[in-house]
């Protein structure tokens, strides 16, 4: 009970009581409060201000002083206080409902804390408040009614907690109100309409909440808002197109994230105030309005992810003028034209410049390079040709250039090494030629650069070998580049060694030099990458013994050598003792290695090569040679002579595929000549039986895969993949366009399927290139391949099973919608009662593959092929996109699992950020694992229960037991749910006053 006391007595009483209930009984000490002791006076305390005549405490300010504890219900006591500010402490516990008695009350501020439970109705009978602050704590419960009966309210912050329920109407009635913050939070409900009644508000922000319905048009009554923020609701309708009439003093407009269609509002340049304006992530249509010139404070525009422009030239008109911006993105549109000229003219302040994934032609503009305040400039994915401009040297500045993806030609300008902040750079898929720039050895904050699938290649002039003797034909300075975290340089026309400098880059995590013609032996320096993660030296003309070093490598992912001309012996210790972790197939003068490998015993081979050798005399190996010559002569004559009468062949119509559609019809040449000969450059992926190529068809880019008609099995996964793709259609599986059976120009067998291109590549390589995919995207993505195969095993007659179910097999429109792809494994099932499979589906029939990790356990038993199997891939699919681990990373051994790892998790949602991909930590600015200490963020909040939940469903669909795992139709729904339960967040605004 508290103590009956009068005067300054109570006061002191009280202040004891809140120090006591501060130190929360823990011995730990708080500077602010060593102050308070019995040798002083307690209006001298640090943060206690008394009333001059009465001594009364008038104000208790401990802002920032680290305290913790919770609030002492004593405080009630301080009857004489008109401000109570402890924001930013570590306070936990109830707001005590004996603040309702104090009536004098004036400031109420606690934001920054870990407080919970329900807001403090008494608060409400503080009829002097005039600031309410409760910013980022935990309380949850509805938002009462009650509020608007607060006759003097200027600023009310409930932003960042759990409150449910609507916005009160009530609300409305607070006159005097100024700024009203209910920003992420769980509203849900319309805007109500009386918050237009507020004539005196400046600061409206009701973000990331699930608003649903349209704006009110009451709200435009509002002519003194300043601040106005509906990011990341579920709000539709249109923005009024007189918007701007209606908001003459407007400054910051959000209205990215939700679902509104329409234009953008002409009247927009009619605001002469607005510094910033965002309606990304709409369903926003049409034209950029002109005038925007006009607004001289304009410095953030952000228009990504809609459906704006026309696609044709004068889209991109509106920037000219634009002399204040900072910040410009209209990345994920429909803009098309050409960069004008004018771009130059653009604000010489402006940092970032995003023009990506639009329908963007023509040259890039020499102008671009007066704009020497850009940190991020990003043009990938557009139609832009020419050669890329040498003035991009002058944006010294510039830590972000991509340029990916489009149909650039010409040499990599030896300007770009003038951008000494440099840390990413894509210039990836485009037709650029020559060899990279000696002088990018200068761009030493270099992290990432991806440079594939161009015509790069390795001719290096004879001065610069004269005065860089130690440079041999693939620039051996880039081993200065010791910040190097990812290097691709796949699928060029690079020869010569590679560099032994590679080695220094000890930060090197991804290394991607597939594809090339580098010949010579592999680096012993490569043994020196212990940072490496992903190693890819595949497809060139490496020869050489595999170095013994190599098995020091750590690497949690890919070691691949295939398909070279390495011989010799293969390591059995290190990363060569587990066969998910390397691959060396192709390579015919290999042996030995773990058993598993099925190579022959390096022994017996040397033997029988050397017996070989010695055991035929000089005169019988003569005459087999002489035999041999005047039998090729023969088959040479003879073959001419058949290849006179019967016409060629390479140039008949393909085969199109079975079921009535139509298809292409395309011949060996139509595919030779739509993929530069089948060249080196253009392929895009090596698979198990065979590479694909990126092509253009017309001008309809394709990706064709052509079979390697040497492998085992490579003509029955043809057939099989033309067989399940004949008669399904479905928006998420792969559309295959056609197959072609035929001969090439040599008269050999050729088999190939076409596709359409998929310009952003695979989910692989999102999940594993440290390229941007936040989790919203991921769980998108999981809907999509979750709706495939959802198809395949309820709507599809007869059913299939895709049996190859993993993420190098989900590829990613320019929308970033998933298709399920690669049907070579798929099984049609005649028989669906009780999953009762007739004998030649059975896995010994049939002998499925699929790859490990992703393989049901009931397939390596023998068991048959069920949806069921689909489902264990799915599950196994989903807990690697939350975790970004692979299941046969080496953190797994026959003591767990990726399911077991994450098993674990799952019913513990504090410590689920432990497991989650870094790069959603990143997303979340948790990268150096501060996560525990980010636990008030409601962003932080959201994002560890949508992946608690993603996980969930993961390990419910990889369970052991095939009968017990969550059909797909289940899983979808529950997907579903979290979409809903956790639309894509985005912070766009705090209260002005900080």
């Amino acid at each position: 009970m508290m103590r009956k006391a009068s005067g300054n007595e109570t006061d002191r009483v009280a202040l004891l009581a809140i120090k006591a209930s501060l130190f929360g009984g823990s011995s730990e000490s708080v500077e602010a409060l060593s102050s308070w002791n019995a040798s002083l006076h307690f209006c001298n305390w640090v943060g206690v201000t008394c009333d001059g005549r009465l001594q009364r405490v008038t104000a208790l300010d401990l802002a920032g002083h680290n305290t913790g504890g919770s609030i002492s219900p004593f405080i009630g006591n301080l009857s004489f206080l008109r401000v109570i500010n402890l924001t930013r402490n570590r306070l936990e516990g109830f707001i005590p409902k004996e603040i309702g008695l104090l009536s004098r009350l004036e400031v109420f501020n606690v934001s920054y804390n870990s407080l919970h439970g329900a807001f403090p109705l008494q608060l409400t009978n503080c009829t002097r408040l005039l600031t309410l602050d409760l910013y980022t704590n935990g309380l949850s419960g509805i938002i009462p009614d009650q509020l608007g009966s607060m006759p003097k309210l200027q600023n009310l912050y409930l932003d960042i907690n759990i409150f449910t329920g609507q916005v009160p109407g009530s609300l409305g009635n607070i006159s005097s109100l100024i700024e009203l913050g209910l920003c992420q939070n769980r509203l849900q409900g319309s805007i109500p309409s009386s918050l237009g009644k507020l004539k005196s508000l400046k600061l409206l922000n009701l973000e990331i909440n699930s608003l649903s319905g349209i704006i009110p048009s009451s709200l435009y009554n509002l002519t003194s808002l300043q601040t106005l923020s509906l990011v990341g609701n579920q709000l539709s309708g249109t923005l009024a197109p007189n918007m701007g009439l209606h908001f003459p003093h407007l400054r910051l407009a959000f209205f990215g994230e939700n679902s509104f269609t329409g234009i953008i509002p002409p009247s927009l340049s009619n605001i002469s105030s607005l510094q910033r304006f965002d309606v990304a992530a709409n369903n926003l249509y049409g034209n950029t309005p002109e005038g925007l010139g006009r607004l001289p404070y304009l410095e953030w525009f952000n228009l990504a992810a809609n459906n704006l422009g026309s696609g044709n030239e004068g889209d991109l008109d509106f920037m000219t003028n634009l002399t204040s911006l900072r910040f410009l993105s209209i990345f994920r549109n429909r803009f098309g034209g050409m960069i004008p000229h004018s771009i130059g003219n653009l604000s010489s302040k402006i940092e970032y410049l995003w023009l990506g994934s639009n329908m963007i032609s023509g040259h890039i503009p020499v102008e671009i390079g007066n704009l020497t305040s850009l940190v991020r400039l990003r043009m990938e994915n557009n139609s832009l040709t020419g050669e890329i401009p040498s003035s991009i040297g002058n944006l010294v500045e510039l830590q972000q250039l991509f340029f990916g993806r489009n149909r650039l030609y010409g040499t990599i300008p030896s300007s770009i090494g003038n951008l000494k902040s440099l840390f990413q750079l894509g210039l990836e898929g485009n037709w650029l030629e020559g060899s990279i720039p000696i002088n990018l050895q200068h761009c030493s904050r270099l992290q990432k650069v991806y440079l594939g699938g161009n015509k790069l290649s390795g001719m290096v002039s004879e001065e610069l070998i004269s005065s860089l003797d130690q440079f041999g034909y693939f620039p051996a300075a880039v081993g200065k580049l010791m910040n190097l975290n990812y290097l691709d340089i796949s699928s060029n026309k690079f020869f010569g060694e590679i560099p032994a400098e590679l080695g220094k880059c000890s930060s090197l995590e991804y290394l991607k030099v597939q594809a090339n013609s580098f010949e010579g032996r592999i680096p012993l320096s490569l043994a020196s990458l212990k940072s490496a993660q992903y190693i890819d030296l595949s497809n060139n003309n490496l020869s050489g013994e595999i170095p013994s070093e190599l098995q020091d490598l750590r690497i949690s992912q890919v070691l691949n050598i295939s398909f070279n001309q390495l011989e010799g012996e293969v390591p059995t210790k290190g990363i060569f003792s587990k066969l998910s972790r390397f691959s060396v197939e192709g390579n015919k003068k290999l042996c030995g290695g773990i058993p598993k490998l099925h190579l022959p015993n390096c022994s017996r081979t040397i033997q029988r090569e050397n017996d070989t050798r010695c055991s035929m005399p000089t005169v019988v190996i003569i005459a087999i040679a002489i035999s041999i010559f005047f039998g090729f002569v023969l088959v040479s004559i003879f073959t001419w002579i058949v290849c006179r009468k019967v016409p060629k062949r390479n140039n008949t119509p393909a085969i199109s595929l079975l079921g009535g559609g139509q298809y292409l019809r395309l011949s060996y040449k139509q595919l030779w000549d739509a993929t530069n000969g089948f060249s080196v450059a253009n392929i895009i992926g090596v698979g198990s039986f065979g590479s694909v190529y990126s092509g253009v068809l017309g001008d309809k880019p394709i990706a064709v895969k052509v079979m390697n008609l040497e492998k085992h099995g490579a003509v029955k996964s043809f057939k099989a993949e033309c067989k399940a793709l004949s008669n399904i259609r479905h928006r998420n599986l792969l559309q295959i366009l056609s197959c072609c059976s035929s001969l090439d120009f040599k008269g050999n067998d050729f088999m190939a399927l076409v596709y359409e291109l998929m310009p952003n590549g695979s989910l692989e390589s999102w999940l594993h290139r440290s390229i941007i995919i936040n989790l919203i995207q991921r769980l998108d993505v999981a809907i999509d391949v979750a709706s495939a195969l959802e198809y395949l095993h309820h709507d599809c007659e007869p059913q299939i099973v895709h049996c190859d179910l993993k993420p190098s097999n989900v590829l990613l429109d320019a929308d970033m919608l998933a298709h399920v792809g690669d049907f070579g494994l798929a099984r049609i099932l005649r028989d669906r009662v009780s999953d009762n499979l007739s004998h030649e589906q059975s896995m010994s029939s049939l002998g499925i593959k699929g790859t490990v990790g992703y393989v049901p356990p009931e397939y390596g038993m023998g068991g048959n092929v069920s949806a069921q199997g689909d489902m264990y891939s799915f599950g196994i699919l989903l807990l690697e996109m939350v975790t970004g681990r692979r299941p046969t990373d080496e953190l797994f051994n026959a003591n767990t699992s990726l399911h077991n790892f994450c098993k674990s998790r799952a019913t513990n949602n504090s410590n689920i950020f432990d497991i989650v991909d870094s790069h959603v930590l990143a997303e979340l600015n948790l990268e150096n694992n501060d996560y525990e200490t980010n636990q008030e963020d409601m962003n932080v909040k959201r994002a560890q229960d949508c992946c608690a939940a993603i996980i969930e469903v993961g390990v419910a669909c990889s369970l052991d037991s095939p009968n017990e795992r969550m059909d797909i139709r289940d899983a979808l729904k529950v997907l579903r749910n979290i979409k809903i339960k956790f639309p894509e967040r985005r912070v766009g605004v705090h209260r002005q006053n900080g």
